[in-house]
């Protein structure tokens, strides 16, 4: 049996050191860009004709990075959906964009045991997306993985974090502040009478009821009229749970829209938990014969790369979901090269005020 050609026998025949051979095969290293055009294409073409290629497993024993990041795309099993959402992509994108400037790639990672990429050093770091539901069935689970990478000082991040039992690293949009921002507009406006559309499940998410809360504490006092009943956010408001198809739902808006309608009770403005619910009281509203904005504003939350092409475009609190990518990948890299290093990033949402509302 012939012997696999080896790094030696490239370098041999290029002429090269093995270390110049290692540097091109590795384009994460930082070194990669201090070869030539001309040696890189020669011990590539050599490489290739050779049917060489480099020993992964070798590189990790010898305690060297792979310089990859690991981006966790799970759902929650509540959710019945695609491996990875428009919301996930939005942060995947800063994530990708920041690491490709350190010379890093992306490894998404799609399963229950993500926490073992790190063990196996199979990827330098991890990024996590929190779904965070109010009965989170994996809570101690997961709770446990972060006592594991807190002790071993493992290079992770958490968006959207709920953790309240231990600190956990993470990169986090201001709720409050969005509502703020929201109740300002309200305010600026003169709508008599306000809303809420959220989810209509029997386990919601934090985000809803955060956001939720905060909008009552900014319209409180005010003369503004926020009554329960025009509050179509869980089961409570009489709708049956709607199964979840995603992260985020067009039917919640749908059937909240509709229940409205019904009841005769119709606010001024509704202030819709996600931008995919928004959507979903306009199509019904469109159907219903409802006219946005004259008789009903519709405010949203998220600001999706086509709301602004929406009819009408939507009013809503932008998310900046790619900044939040990229300033966790910006900790992640920090968090490599110091291991003491503990961050929990909130980042400020700003209003986008169109036709909607």
């Amino acid at each position: 049996m012939s012997r696999k050609p080896g790094i030696r026998d490239v370098a041999r025949a290029a002429g090269v050191s093995v270390g110049t051979v290692s540097k091109v095969l590795n384009p994460a290293s930082s070194a990669n860009i201090r070869i030539s055009e001309a040696t890189r294409g020669k011990v590539l073409a050599l490489a290739g004709e050779l049917n060489y290629t480099a020993n992964y497993g070798a590189t990790l024993l010898r305690g060297r990075r792979t310089g990859t990041i690991g981006f966790i795309a799970n759902l929650p099993d509540e959710f019945n959906s695609p491996v990875i959402s428009s919301y996930q992509m939005r942060i995947l994108n800063g994530l990708s964009a920041a690491a490709q400037g350190k010379g890093y790639q992306i490894l998404l990672i799609s399963g229950s045991d993500y926490s073992s990429f790190l063990e196996i050093k199979r990827v330098d770091a991890l990024m996590l997306i929190n779904f965070r539901l109010r009965d989170n069935q994996k809570l101690s689970e997961m709770i446990g993985m972060y006592r594991t990478f807190n002790e071993r000082c493992c290079p992770y991040v958490v968006i959207n974090n709920t953790c309240t039992e231990l600190p956990v690293p993470s990169v986090s949009v201001d709720n409050v502040r969005g509502m703020e921002l929201t109740a300002a507009h309200i305010l600026a406006k003169g709508y008599e009478s306000v809303g809420f559309a959220g989810e209509i499940t029997d386990n919601l998410q934090q985000h809803h009821l955060e956001r939720l809360a905060a909008l009552r504490k900014c319209l409180r006092g005010t003369g503004t009229a926020f009554p329960e009943e025009l509050c179509m956010l869980g089961t409570a408001c009489g709708i049956p749970p709607i199964p979840r198809t995603g992260a985020f739902n067009h039917r919640d808006g749908l059937e909240a829209m509709r229940r409205l309608a019904q009841s005769g009770n119709m606010p001024r403005c509704l202030v819709c938990g996600n931008d995919d619910i928004a959507q979903g009281v306009i199509c019904m509203a469109a159907q219903l014969g409802i006219r946005i904005p004259e008789e009903l504003a519709v405010i949203g939350f998220d600001d999706q790369t086509d709301s602004a092409y929406w009819n009408p475009p939507l009013t809503t609190v932008h998310q900046p979901l790619e900044e939040m990518g990229c300033a966790a990948c910006e900790y992640l890299f920090e968090k490599m090269e110091n291991p003491e290093a503990f961050k929990q990033i909130t980042i400020k949402p700003t209003f986008m005020e169109r036709m909607s509302g």
